[in-house]
């Protein structure tokens, strides 16, 4: 039989522990989000801004990210702008892939030394792509052999792209919004976002005024100043809550929250549930 793979699918309950995404047009406009798995997400063809950890990016076909647990990121995008891509979860029903599956074990360190943010040189780019349709068609048709295909193929996407980074990695430049005086005040915030901060506190460390700041960091990164730095103390909560035993009281203050009652508040707000539920789901 003759397989014509899909414009778009959405493959979430695979039964193999991952999740692949493809579309065609993505022009949506997803909430700042972290999660505690990793994501590839992979631009076949067209255009994208994205942000990913500290920086806003306008990406473009062959651009391949690797997504670590944790880190802040989301798609932003401009009115035109729109992509063909592939997107991998390493988890299914919403929950991470088990530490222990010995599938994800043999590709972690190769997913980890992927670099981050990569642009794979026009060569590479029909191969990867092929490779990611020849996964979609497994997951869709599970004909024998399917689930071990499945996992070949991501690896062989993995490998390329990490031999690629020590080859030849092509820097990715910020967006011309992300001028040097925001992009250190993004760094700063990044180290020292479990300390008290405040808008004027950051502005007049950088020389700036604090409105100023406020207009250029919402330009740059889609994200209000306190957005921000609260998105960065949730992010670390959610490690703290899933790797260690620490109180809930404990976690909010190490993380910079003023009391129990905002750090529910905000946690809420940007994980979809309260501590101790994510806690225990995780």
């Amino acid at each position: 039989m003759i397989f014509s793979e899909p414009e778009d699918y959405r493959l979430t309950d695979t039964t193999c522990g991952i999740s692949l995404i493809k579309k065609s047009h993505a022009i949506t406009n997803p909430a700042r989000h972290f999660h505690p798995w990793w994501e590839i997400l992979y631009i076949a063809s067209g255009e994208r801004t994205f942000f990913y950890a500290n920086r806003t990016l306008h990406i473009g076909a062959g651009t391949f990210l690797c997504i670590a647990p944790g880190i802040l990121h989301r798609a932003i995008n401009p009115a035109g702008e729109s992509c063909r891509l592939y997107n991998v979860f390493f988890s299914e029903g919403g929950q991470a892939l088990p530490p222990d599956n010995p599938r994800f074990v043999s590709l972690l360190p190769v997913l980890q030394a992927c670099n981050p943010c990569i642009a794979l040189p026009p060569e590479m780019q029909d191969r990867v792509s092929h490779l990611f349709s020849c996964m979609g068609k497994e997951l869709i048709t599970k004909e024998a052999g399917w689930e071990t295909l499945v996992w070949s193929y991501l690896g062989e996407i993995l490998v390329a792209v990490s031999r690629q980074k020590m080859v030849a990695g092509v820097a990715l430049q910020p967006t011309v919004e992300m001028k040097p005086h925001l992009a250190a005040a993004i760094d700063y915030l990044n180290v020292h976002y479990t300390e008290p901060l405040t808008l004027s506190s950051v502005a007049e460390r950088f020389h700036l005024s604090p409105s100023h700041l406020s207009r250029s960091f919402k330009a740059a990164t889609h994200f209000g100043f306190v957005e921000y730095v609260n998105s960065l103390r949730v992010s670390r909560a959610c490690r703290l809550l899933s790797d260690t035993q620490k109180s809930v009281l404990d976690i909010a203050m190490e993380c910079g929250f003023g009391s129990v009652t905002q750090f529910g508040r905000c946690f809420k707000e940007l994980a979809g549930t309260n501590p101790l539920s994510y806690r225990f789901r995780h």
